[in-house]
């Protein structure tokens, strides 16, 4: 596979049988379309209504005025920071009506439910929608697959990006970290790739597709991806869990949770066995 689908006036049951559970990525150019964001998230209402709101990026403090500011004026000799993997229902859930009703597209989403709410924090999505401001010339730090292993959409709301896929198959040649960092690859940059330094880059199949406003991207649990800003971009992502991708969710769950919480591993894993058995 070098190229995915992009498909329009699909029914999600349709969507669902084609795509979802033959694990095939595809671009949905009407996921969100009755979605008041896509009108109303422009540039001038963050500047606007978040002028004073003080955010940090890479450990320096910005106002939010600031940052769309530098966004609207970055380059690639000079890109803006990245204001990115924000919870939209923790720090802006006055806007959440704006991204609603949930797209049929994303559902069924386990993790929506009740008994998961614990893991919906601040500091982890698990069903969030994840929100991501950025300029042209800004690129993603790295290229990974996505905690905690379900299935991706990313909602292009306003400008262009463009996203760089690598299937599953791929893992061998993209040179994965050990331990609780898996997921993410060891290759720094994705686009500049040192043969002789990971001479197997050159047996993997990098895909890249670009992402208008309105446009939606689909990819399964293990997709590697990076993305870089082709001009101003608001995206918004979303993790989604259920009977397609469960068994894979369990285990990137329980590889990460070895590795980072030792012998509370198992109740963590109870827990989440448990939680699916109840929202399923």
């Amino acid at each position: 596979m070098n190229k995915i689908d992009r498909i329009k006036n699909i029914s999600p049951d349709e969507f669902r049988a084609e795509y979802v559970a033959k694990r095939k990525p595809v671009i949905i150019e009407d996921a969100t379309k009755n979605w008041k964001a896509l009108e109303k998230w422009t540039p001038k209402f963050w500047s606007e209504n978040y002028e004073n709101k003080i955010v940090e990026v890479d450990n320096k403090r910005y106002s939010l005025a600031q940052i769309i500011d530098l966004s609207l004026n970055s380059n690639e000799n000079n890109p803006a920071p990245y204001y990115r993997n924000i919870r939209i229902a923790h720090e802006y859930p006055e806007l959440v009506p704006d991204i609603s009703p949930e797209s049929e597209f994303c559902l069924p989403n386990y993790f929506l439910h009740k008994v998961f709410t614990p893991l919906r924090t601040s500091l982890f999505a698990y069903g969030q929608y994840e929100l991501f401001i950025g300029g042209r010339g800004r690129s993603f730090p790295y290229l990974h697959y996505d905690v905690p292993g379900a299935d991706t959409f990313i909602h292009q709301i306003a400008g262009e990006k463009e996203l760089i896929l690598f299937s599953p198959e791929d893992s061998k040649y993209l040179y994965p970290k050990t331990g609780a960092e898996f997921n993410v690859s060891a290759i720094s940059d994705i686009e500049n790739v040192s043969l002789e330094q990971f001479p197997l880059f050159q047996n993997a199949t990098m895909i890249k597709i670009k992402l208008s406003a309105g446009d939606s991207v689909y990819f399964p649990s293990g997709w590697w991806h990076t993305a870089k800003m082709l001009s101003f971009s608001i995206s918004i992502g979303i993790d989604v869990a259920n009977q397609y991708n469960w068994k894979t969710v369990e285990g990137f769950l329980n590889k990460k949770a070895k590795a980072k919480l030792s012998f509370l591993s198992p109740v963590f894993l109870m827990y989440i066995k448990l939680g699916k058995q109840i929202a399923r």
